[in-house]
């Protein structure tokens, strides 16, 4: 059983002015919005999603939003382009770039992206690994709160002292951290700023720009990324045309306490590559067993070879450009937040 949802992708530019902050004035400024769109595959297709974001977004493209709305902050504004599409969908909008929010029916959070370096190596992997030798990584981290208990400014404030503790350390010398994987990193992080914000909703933390793990202090996910190139039918008369696909692997469930991990990425990789050799430089209707010519059924397709490698498997991501995309969700939790 899975739950199928269209993902849809645009942008816009527009100006506005913001309630000044503590201690800081505030000038009318410009954005490029960025908007991600999640809705349930039954309320129509991918064309269809795409020319709703579309018509929701063109009236404010190039305007100044303090014109057109009350309140032009991230989360008014999010909820107003939902009120402005056709079907309940979830929507993560960007407002900076590194500051947003999501609103998913009545949930809604904002969220904030930081960054820091460090060096670290992971002491329980087999001997030859390459994670067991000395190396570091410029971390990603995002912070995702309830809007309603929490707000950006808070995000910014509890994040300044967990960034000097972090940023050009050697890991596996804190407290807490000898065994610094991605999930055991997430939920550090966690656990240091649940007590002081009751409204956190979870930790995400990427070594690299195509893996991250999240803790939500219940479950851990973990997430790889590849891309391959593919051609697809896209007309009656069996006329191709090509993607750049991403396809985006997520995984749920509990940690190796020994290991620190899900799963390690590497092993994610390798147990997908004989199925990526399938899709990467082919054409995808002629992958065996595919029900349909379109982006849900190469997922589903997906899910049937990966599953029995990697049972962990609980949702694939599979975006043909920045803009277009189909989600697959599975087993018990159906409803990802938006990444």
């Amino acid at each position: 059983m899975h739950a199928s949802y269209l993902l849809a992708g645009a942008g816009f530019e527009a100006a506005r002015q913001l309630p000044a902050a503590a201690g800081k004035a505030s000038r009318p400024h410009g954005h490029s919005f960025r908007v991600l769109v999640r809705s349930e595959s039954q309320c129509g297709d991918a064309a269809a999603l795409e020319g709703a974001v579309h018509a929701a977004l063109s009236p404010l493209d190039y305007t100044d939003l303090n014109a057109q709305l009350a309140d032009s902050g991230d989360l008014a504004l999010a909820r107003h382009i939902a009120q402005a599409l056709p079907h309940p969908t979830a929507i993560k909008l960007q407002g900076a770039p590194d500051r947003g929010v999501t609103v998913d029916g009545p949930h809604a959070f904002c969220w904030l992206n930081a960054s820091f370096e460090a060096a670290h190596h992971l002491p329980h992997v087999p001997v030859g690994h390459k994670c067991g030798r000395l190396h570091g990584h410029g971390f990603g981290v995002r912070l995702v709160a309830d809007a309603a208990r929490c707000g950006i400014q808070e995000l910014e404030q509890a994040w300044a002292p967990l960034f000097h503790r972090l940023n050009h350390r050697y890991l596996n010398d804190i407290a807490g951290l000898d065994n610094p994987t991605s999930e055991v990193l997430a939920l550090w992080l966690h656990q240091q700023l649940k007590p002081t914000m009751p409204g956190l909703a979870w930790v995400e933390v990427r070594e690299t720009h195509t893996a991250g793990s999240q803790f939500d202090g219940q479950r851990f996910r973990i997430w790889k990324e590849q891309r391959f190139e593919s051609a697809m039918p896209f007309d009656e008369a069996g006329n191709y045309t090509g993607h750049s696909y991403l396809v985006r692997l997520m995984l749920a469930g509990d940690i190796d306490r020994a290991m620190g991990w899900l799963l390690d990425f590497g092993d994610v990789k390798d147990r997908f590559k004989p199925i990526y050799r399938q899709l990467d430089h082919n054409p995808l209707d002629k992958l065996a067993g595919l029900r349909r010519h379109d982006n849900a059924a190469v997922a589903e397709w997906i899910h049937a070879q990966l599953s029995p490698l990697v049972p962990e498997l609980d949702r694939i991501d599979l975006m043909e450009s920045e803009r277009a995309g189909v989600s697959l969700h599975f087993h018990q939790d159906m409803r990802w937040p938006l990444l």
